[in-house]
C-alpha cells in the first residue's frame, strides 16, 4: 500500500507548471483531495455498466479501509461522504470517459484491480 497524502494532494491541488517549489502538504489540500477524489469515484460508479457495479462497490471499500489505516477515520469518512454526494444523482454522461479513467487508474495505483 502506499502512502495517499501526495496522491490526494496533486488530485486537489492545480500546480503551474512555472511554480519552482511544489507547494506544501496542508490540511485543506489534503481535504480538497478526498473530496474530489470521492466525487470523482462516486461520478465513475455511476457512468459503469449496472454489471460491474458490484465489483466497483467492493472496491471502494478496500479504498476506504486503507484510507483508515494510512490516514485515519476523519480521512475515510471525508471520501465516503463526497463518494455519496457524487452517486447521489445521474451522471454527467459528457465526463464519463474521463472519471471512469481517474477510476481505473486509483484501482491500479492501489492494487484494487483484483
Amino acid at each position: 500500500m502506499r502512502f495517499l497524502a501526495p496522491a490526494l494532494l496533486a488530485v486537489g491541488l492545480a500546480t503551474s507548471a512555472a511554480a519552482q517549489t511544489p507547494p506544501a502538504v496542508t490540511a485543506e489540500g489534503l481535504d480538497r483531495g478526498l473530496s474530489n477524489l470521492g466525487l470523482m469515484a462516486g461520478h465513475a460508479i455511476q457512468c459503469l455498466p449496472d454489471a460491474e457495479k458490484p465489483g466497483a462497490q467492493r472496491a471502494l471499500l478496500a479504498f476506504n479501509s486503507i484510507l483508515i489505516a494510512e490516514m485515519g477515520a476523519n480521512a475515510a469518512f471525508r471520501f465516503a461522504s463526497a463518494y455519496g454526494a457524487g452517486s447521489s444523482h445521474a451522471p454527467d454522461r459528457q465526463f464519463c470517459e474521463r472519471s471512469l479513467a481517474d477510476w481505473r487508474k486509483l484501482l491500479q495505483d492501489h492494487s484494487l484491480n483484483r
